[in-house]
């Protein structure tokens, strides 16, 4: 009876144990120790623990030439690992619940062997108590509810997956076309053929299937390019050591699929990513490496992190392109030369340089909340001209009207753009997906092109087995878009070609939604500010010691390093304040290890550029230094101590990218008078201005001390607090509803 079932005959590992620690630790450190017999339906935790399983396993040889999967179900986040190397990502929530140890059990074959199961004591999307945003349950517990090794039935695989697309197609396409009737009659067909207790019938019934899905269309339908896509959140509802651990799981799962289809493409982004794969699994990444040679495995993006649009300054901007192409030319670069996209003409010679460009000419910024205009002349200088974001389909109020277009920034640098039109980075290859795709562009008649990038996203996760199975019955059916699977390039290159039509949107990509991120968590906004000043200035005066002359090195690997830290904290979950709350406390350290750092890093600086006036200064009548990191003359108050050590001000000037020497304190050219009446209203006057505030704090008057004339209208106040009842509709720390407004 087994036979016509997905999973056929099963048995239990010959010993199941776990050891569990409050640390992420690395294999070779967890496999050491001492383990204890656990079995299925146990619980472990609380939340962010580690359970380490060793898993004996034992293949009867009753089953010889048969597919074998191990199996393990749990609600946390699993990793296999197998001689001492990790080979696949398990998590139930991303449709990945099984290992293919063998595709037909060969007698050569190991039929004893031992995994170890790495568990991550939390979900695709963290451990939210109540619901997926809310703040983490620090006591949750998570249960492994299966593991055993099973026989996979492969035909009665792809008979289910035929049967959903056929399906699908009855039920999407409409009763006005006659192909929904024809794949409704073929299905009713295949139930008529297949007996499901003999297996023999099953080839007659995928011809019935192979029949429909083999009537081809014609040159006009849509195509879309399917690309494999894993859209990983650098910290979200889970901190960034964690994410360490999500995208070794999500990518090795795209190598094992890799193996299995070598059509598929991946496209990846976030440099910070593959540099923490890099550093913490070294054998993973190798892999990663070999795909990208093979054109498989896409390095996208050429950003450090995928970062908030609109917070970071335009040098912040800057440093995001140029740290991350620096790091994909560096790690990429040398074997970029063998890299061919599919059609690419072998025997044209390519340069470094001009594959470099070739694979890295897309940004990749699919999440965050609205896009600066500055970012068209920005992506213009780093030599990028394509864009690709599907954000703005979350607006809550107006429909974006273009899904592929030409966006023109503040300086008149354009870039073509690219919305995939199924409004999504995570589908699942569904025709229900598909048909949205055609149905939703907004720009029919323009282009006949499009994206759709699929896998399990966010949380990591990435594609599955079974949304490539589904695509493939897809690739070219007639009543069906076109479905290929593609690269970014090869999209971009055919919409370019198909782009004199296209509209242009000139300025800012505005999010209607999450407009509150811009004030929570201000210690976060506040720290990346004085963390860009930071180290501006260590920049500015390490330059300047260095162009003086003598022994001074400029600390060129210490400022990438604080960069770094810099721009991965201007993730787009980060930098905003839509993460929890240990993704905050981890992101302030990073902000005090870059302040500790930059100071280190000035002192030494202004000690070699300034020592000479340090040591007069000390040596002679009490004085200031005072240097100007900025590109212009400024003229400032500063406050100082006197000799009496009291505080004093002084009024001082210091030329672009100088500095002043101030010996004397400023006194001020008019006294200060502050009264406060009987009423508890204050005036104060400095001789310039005069203003008079009320009890409440308010301003009710602002005029030039010697005129009369008022700023604040009569029986008016100005610096006046307003309180607004705000409840957003879900997002209830990111957003600032329009209908507050009434609530005043």
């Amino acid at each position: 009876m087994s036979a016509h079932r997905l999973y056929g005959d099963s048995c239990t590992p010959t010993s199941l144990s776990c050891f569990q620690t409050p640390r992420r630790i690395p294999y070779s450190e967890a496999v050491v120790q001492e383990f204890r017999p656990v079995r299925v339906g146990d619980t472990f935790g609380p939340t962010w623990e580690t359970c380490w399983f060793r898993v004996e396993l034992s293949i009867p040889p009753a089953w010889a030439g048969r597919e074998v999967h191990f199996v393990w179900e749990s609600d946390g986040e699993g990793m296999v690992w197998r001689d001492a190397q990790p080979v696949q990502g398990l998590t139930k929530e991303g449709e990945k619940t099984s290992y293919i140890l063998t595709s037909s059990l060969k007698e050569t074959e190991p039929h004893s062997l031992t995994l170890y199961v790495e568990l991550a004591c939390n979900g695709l999307f963290g451990a939210g108590k109540g619901s997926m945003i809310a703040p983490p349950d620090p006591d949750r517990r998570f249960t492994l509810s299966k593991a055993e090794l099973v026989v996979f039935n492969r035909d009665v695989y792809e008979l289910l997956v035929d049967l959903e697309i056929l399906l699908d197609m009855a039920q999407l396409l409409g009763e006005e076309n006659q192909r929904s009737f024809q794949a409704l009659y073929a299905a009713n067909q295949i139930v008529n053929v297949c007996d499901v207790k003999d297996p023999s019938t099953f080839p007659a019934a995928r011809e019935l299937a192979a029949a429909i899905f083999n009537q081809r269309n014609g040159e006009s339908q849509h195509t879309i390019h399917a690309m494999g896509h894993c859209h990983i959140d650098s910290a979200w509802l889970w901190p960034y050591e964690e994410t360490i651990r999500k995208c070794a799981r999500s990518w090795v799962t795209v190598i094992r699929l890799m193996e299995h289809n070598p059509e598929l493409t991946f496209a990846c982004s976030q440099a910070q990513q593959f540099e923490w794969v890099r550093s913490w699994y070294p054998g993973l990444y190798a892999q990663i490496r070999d795909y990208v040679v093979k054109g498989q495995f896409i390095p996208i993006g050429g950003t450090w992190v995928e970062m908030d649009g609109n917070l970071p300054s335009g040098e912040s901007m800057v440093r995001q392109f140029l740290q991350g192409q620096r790091f994909f030319q560096e790690q990429f670069g040398r074997i970029c030369s063998e890299v061919l996209e599919p059609g690419y003409p072998k025997q044209t010679q390519v340069g470094v340089t001009l594959v470099f460009l070739f694979l890295f000419s897309q940004f990749w910024l699919p999440d965050t909340f609205g896009y600066s205009a500055q970012l068209p002349q920005l992506m213009s200088g780093c030599g990028i001209k394509r864009f690709l974001t599907q954000k703005l389909s979350w607006n809550l109020v107006n429909t974006f009207p273009h899904h592929t277009f030409f966006w023109e920034g503040i300086d008149g640098s354009r870039v073509l753009t690219h919305f995939p039109p199924g409004d999504s980075y995570g589908m699942h290859g569904r025709v229900e997906e598909m048909l949205k795709t055609v149905k939703n562009n907004k720009d029919k008649g323009r282009v006949n092109h499009s994206a759709v990038l699929f896998g399990f996203g966010d949380g990591g996760g990435g594609p599955t087995q079974n949304m490539l199975d589904r695509m493939k019955r897809m690739s070219d059916t007639d009543g069906l878009p076109r479905v290929q699977i593609s690269t970014p390039d090869r999209l971009f290159s055919t919409l370019e070609k198909e782009s004199s039509q296209l509209c242009t949107w000139v300025g800012e990509l505005f999010l209607e939604l999450h407009n509150g991120t811009y004030t929570t968590q201000a210690q976060i906004k506040k720290g990346n500010r004085e963390c860009e000043r930071i180290l501006h200035d260590v920049e500015v005066l390490s330059t300047l010691a260095v162009a003086q002359g003598g022994t001074f090195q400029y600390p060129a690997s210490q400022l990438q390093q604080l960069w770094r830290l810099l721009l991965l904290n201007q993730f787009h979950d980060v930098l905003p304040g839509s993460c929890i709350q240990l993704v905050v406390r981890d992101a302030l350290q990073y902000y005090a290890e870059i302040r500790r750092a930059g100071a280190r890093l000035q002192e030494e600086a202004v000690q070699s550029l300034c020592g000479e006036l340090l040591q007069l200064k000390s040596g002679g009548a009490e004085s200031t230094l005072v240097l100007n990191t900025l590109p212009w003359e400024r003229t400032e108050v500063i406050s100082r101590t006197g000799t009496a050590g009291t505080e004093a001000l002084a009024l001082v000037t210091a030329p672009s990218m100088g500095y002043a020497v101030v010996r004397e304190s400023l006194l001020p050219p008019q006294s200060v008078a502050v009264i406060k009446q009987e009423d508890g209203s204050i005036t104060m006057e400095n001789g310039l201005i005069a203003v008079c505030l009320d009890a409440m704090g308010r301003l009710t008057s602002l005029r030039l001390a010697q005129s009369e004339r008022e700023s604040v209208a009569n029986g008016c106040c100005a610096n006046q607090f307003a309180l607004f009842d705000d409840v957003p509709l879900y997002w209830d720390a990111w957003d600032v509803m329009d209908y507050h407004l009434e609530t005043r």
